[in-house]
């Protein structure tokens, strides 16, 4: 009875907030439509996404420009560092990156209260990205096989996965890994 009336199970989410739909991809042009997976060198699994307002957004939208989703909590020490480093990122690169940060399972409240308490680049507090995105039930981040966080994976401008990192990353490696993602690079990279 207590979990039919969501008091035991996941907490995420929020007023507006839907849970993640998974897509087909679009077809890209010389990309395998059926290569597809979270996986260095396959089309990127496509996916609709609630924002903080409710808004929906499909990564299939960013097509053209390079795209880092990265999956986050308010609990992960690593996230908290990790986050402001792709605040940088993001204003250095504002015409061929997009970034869609994806809270796990945390209320949208909690989600919200934290990326407005971030220091940013202006001196001030609050931070936002392309896209401040919701994954009430894992969804996402199960079909991403992520492992911890935060987990983030860089996607070329049609489609490709080009990078994943499960860890913390500093601002040098996002801008190693963005430029991978830019040139379309899947090569091994040891």
């Amino acid at each position: 009875m207590l979990l039919a009336a969501g008091v035991l199970g996941s907490q995420g989410g929020g007023e507006g907030i839907e849970d993640v739909v998974l897509l087909d991809p679009p077809s890209a042009e010389g990309v395998d439509i059926t290569n597809v997976g979270p996986e260095r060198g396959k089309l990127a699994p496509d996916f609709e996404i609630s924002d903080f307002d409710g808004t929906r957004h499909r990564l299939s939208d960013f097509r053209g420009k390079a795209v880092v989703v990265n999956f986050w909590a308010t609990w992960c020490v690593p996230c908290q560092i990790e986050l402001p480093d792709m605040v940088v990122l993001q204003a250095n690169h504002p015409d061929e990156l997009a970034i869609i940060t994806v809270n796990r399972e945390e209320s949208l409240g909690d989600a919200r209260s934290f990326l407005e308490n971030l220091p940013n680049l202006d001196g001030g507090k609050g931070v936002s990205f392309t896209v401040n995105g919701m994954d009430p039930d894992d969804t996402l981040y199960d079909e991403y096989r992520a492992l911890g966080m935060p987990s983030s994976f860089f996607i070329s401008p049609d489609g490709v996965v080009t990078g994943v990192s499960n860890g913390l990353l500093r601002l040098e490696q996002m801008e190693d890994a963005l430029s991978f993602a830019l040139a379309g690079d899947t090569g091994d990279r040891g």
